[in-house]
């Protein structure tokens, strides 16, 4: 059982951050003129924000946790690893690249 809890675990911590890979790569303008990418940007803060806060719990209250099966004790270090690791996906949905010009070579 506990082998499925963290399978699950890490397939749901994961999931947030393949998913808002690619809205790396947007820019203002993308956002500006596309309304389905907005609500797309919107959901993904939304589920990112919410995958964040389940870390935030899993993180202070482990200690709790331990104390009920001492096999969950890795999930503190993961959890921290991926405190870290989601300021990434929201900072791309968060603040989109401007749009650059290239300069055209005479």
């Amino acid at each position: 059982m506990i082998i499925l809890i963290y399978i699950t675990y890490y397939f749901f911590s994961i999931l947030p951050i393949i998913i808002s890979y690619p809205f790396r790569k947007n820019t203002i303008s993308d956002y500006h003129y596309n309304k389905r990418l907005k609500w797309q940007r919107r959901i993904m803060l939304v589920f990112n924000y919410v995958a964040l806060a389940v870390q935030i719990i899993i993180a202070c209250e482990l200690e709790r946790i331990v104390r009920y099966n001492p096999d969950y004790g890795p999930l503190l270090l993961s959890a921290y690893i991926f405190l870290i690791i989601y300021t990434f996906p929201i900072s791309w949905l968060e603040s989109p690249k401007e749009y650059l010009k290239k300069k055209k070579w005479k």
